[in-house]
């Protein structure tokens, strides 16, 4: 097995956030130029971000509220964001915020504009208030801060190479490896991994008892108990349910997976339910989840944290990883799923955060246990068809050419498209 750390990896990829995390991200950076300004009307607020940062903030609710956009979510994050609680900043808004964040948006004192540099997730926020100046940068993670400046001095900088090691890092693994992992660490040692189920459970809970978005989850399952329609519908009602609840805006913690709350929905849910499904031990059903969110992570890093490709695709191949191995199945059976699911669902896009995103993953949860129960047939897509190799990481490869250089326009015909209907 490679000297990789997947615990740490487990640590730096598996974060606690409340709301879509681009919006949120947004909402944490200005949060943070606003701590270096202290108390003070504020005359103007700058924000400069990505192109995906913007498409995945357009249709999604805001934490809280029933607000949306980039603009807003600033707005929100200097006026009633805790910076001190990371993607957690806007756990705590009243309508009082609100009022005064939409105020600040009517006044024209938010001006947005786009980032043109090669960083896939960039977010640089400026806050001025009569008295002081202050600015923020994010780059590379959701929560990741390279830049702090007050009135033009630098108060902090972290190490420029930071964001490419941490990549590098991550996308040096291996399924082998990845599943050797899995299946020999200490149980003791998952504690993340026990937090992730217990917090997107309770997402669940939320989405079936409430009507949010287009309330997907309540949809698949009817009136009927879900059990009685297959582990495919019982893993999708429950992964969908939980979405609808995060796109609508619950103010409710998710532990998300690569920058994502729905990733980490998405690993975390069809796992669970088919442990429940299968009344699987904890131990087994302990390892399912790391291997799935291990997994997912791997993929991820080659798609890019934010990407072309909808990121609920490689959740959904870590989902597979891990109902495979609660089926019974081996590393074999594990590598099998991985090539069904993307000969399966290869060129789904991403066209930002929204109660849509609902459907979107109850497909790739269908897709994630069809596929793995395809592999514990002992059937996998063959290297005669389409992106499939011989080789697992071969094919993961091909995704992330078809994401970096067969998509490398799309993001932007996407925005267009959508600033344009």
């Amino acid at each position: 097995m490679k000297n990789i750390d997947y615990l740490e990896q487990l640590d730096q990829e598996l974060v606690v956030a409340i709301g879509c995390t681009e919006p949120v991200a947004v909402a944490y950076a200005a949060a943070l130029a606003r701590q270096q300004t202290g108390p003070g009307d504020i005359e103007s607020l700058k924000v400069i971000a990505c192109i995906n940062i913007y498409k995945n903030a357009m249709g999604v609710n805001i934490p809280g509220t029933q607000e949306m956009g980039v603009a807003m979510a600033a707005a929100l994050g200097a006026i009633a964001g805790d910076a001190e609680q990371g993607l957690e900043v806007l756990s705590q808004v009243s309508s009082e915020q609100i009022a005064a964040a939409k105020a600040l948006c009517e006044d024209g004192r938010v001006s947005l504009s786009t980032y043109e540099g090669e960083q896939d997730l960039y977010i640089d926020v400026t806050l001025s208030t009569a008295e002081h100046t202050g600015r923020a940068v994010i780059e590379h993670k959701h929560d990741l801060i390279m830049l702090l400046e007050k009135d033009g001095v630098t108060v902090f900088k972290n190490d420029n190479a930071l964001s490419t090691d941490l990549k590098d890092s991550i996308s040096a693994d291996d399924i082998a490896s990845i599943f050797q992992f899995a299946t020999t660490v200490d149980t003791a040692k998952l504690d993340k991994i026990r937090g992730a189920i217990e917090l997107n459970s309770k997402v669940v809970d939320d989405g079936l008892r409430h009507e949010y978005g287009l309330s997907v989850g309540l949809a698949l399952k009817g009136v009927k108990d879900p059990k009685d329609l297959g582990l495919e519908v019982y893993a999708a009602v429950k992964t969908a349910a939980a979405t609808d609840a995060r796109m609508a805006g619950a103010p409710l913690p998710v532990m998300s997976n690569s920058g994502s709350g729905n990733q980490g929905l998405t690993v975390t849910i069809p796992v669970l339910a088919t442990a429940e499904w299968l009344d699987s031990e904890e131990e087994a059903h302990l390892r399912a989840q790391t291997l799935a969110h291990l997994i997912a992570i791997h993929v991820k890093s080659s798609f890019g944290r934010l990407s072309p490709l909808c990121g609920a695709v490689a959740a959904g191949v870590g989902a597979s990883c891990g109902i495979v191995y609660l089926l019974g199945g081996g590393l074999p059976e594990c590598i099998a799923a991985v090539q069904n699911v993307f000969g399966a669902i290869t060129g789904m896009i991403c066209d930002g955060a929204k109660a849509g995103c609902a459907l979107k993953v109850s497909i790739c949860v269908f897709a994630a246990v069809q596929a793995a129960k395809v592999a514990m047939a002992g059937r996998s897509i063959q290297p005669t068809d389409g992106v499939i190799e011989g080789d697992v990481e071969a094919t993961i490869r091909n995704m992330e050419r078809i994401s970096k250089e067969g998509m490398a326009e799309m993001d932007k015909l996407l925005l267009n498209i959508m600033l344009n209907k």
